[in-house]
């Protein structure tokens, strides 16, 4: 009952390929590139010893899946100066995506879709891609989206806009070099749709299109999200997170970062 209450919260209407009516329809048109990224995300705690061990080797795994897989760390919060919202995208994830409770753990593409691997994945057809632009203005983020499909494909899609910090310094136990050290891809929020209230927050995102839908139907869509003070702009980028609905499920189709 809860999911269903957040997803009474999104109407999207669908007229035709080339035109989507949403009330959320707001933002300029973006170039969206032609192409599949997969998701490499670990779920660690401050207070995890063996997270804290491994903590190097997770930065070079995301460093090395950079340009063809967005990096999220889902993590307890750093403290609530840090990322007050990270603890909610924390205990969300094991039930929304079927990962398993104990740290660490390490997924890729949220273990819902088949293909599963990021190099299977990015090897398979492109159903649908897109592209973000960032507008900082004092304490908010701004995020303008383009969605654009590449197949025919019936269905409801879901975009899911990650808000992902990187070089926040905060404890983490056990770590090698320091017990307050650097955390990278700091999965830090999901960003809401403007014209809503942060209240909307669902893990899932937001309904981009449904029904029938054309090669080449595009969706402009504008996110929000609060900005912690001492994050820098350079350091915040958004992973975009596609999912398609069957059923009660929500299934990876694609993601995409910059």
């Amino acid at each position: 009952m809860k999911k269903l209450l957040y997803l009474s919260l999104i109407s999207v209407s669908f007229l035709s390929c080339t035109k989507n009516t949403s009330n959320l329809e707001v933002t300029p048109t973006l170039d969206v590139e032609k192409k599949n990224m997969g998701v490499y995300a670990a779920r660690t705690a401050t207070w995890c010893g063996p997270c804290g061990s491994n903590l190097n080797n997770t930065h070079e795994v995301f460093d090395n899946v950079k340009g063809y897989a967005v990096a999220m760390a889902f993590k307890d919060a750093l403290g609530s100066a840090q990322a007050p919202y990270a603890d909610y995208l924390f205990e969300k994830v094991p039930d929304a995506f079927g990962i398993a409770t104990s740290v660490p753990t390490s997924f890729q593409n949220f273990n819902v879709a088949v293909p599963a691997s990021i190099n299977e994945h990015i090897e398979a057809d492109v159903f649908v891609n897109g592209n973000y632009e960032l507008l900082f203005n004092g304490n908010e983020i701004t995020i303008n989206t383009t969605t654009e499909f590449f197949k025919d494909f019936y269905g409801d899609v879901y975009l899911a806009p990650y808000i992902i910090v990187d070089s926040l310094v905060g404890y983490q136990n056990d770590h090698p070099e320091s017990p307050e050290t650097v955390h990278m891809k700091y999965t830090a929020n999901i960003a809401y749709p403007s014209s809503l209230s942060e209240t909307s927050k669902f893990e899932w995102g937001y309904l981009v299109s449904a029904g029938q839908i054309k090669n080449g139907h595009k969706v402009n869509l504008q996110f929000k999200s609060d900005k912690i003070d001492h994050w820098k702009n350079n350091n915040i980028s958004v992973g975009m997170v596609y999912f398609k609905k069957v059923g009660d499920e929500f299934l990876f189709m694609n993601a995409f970062t910059k």
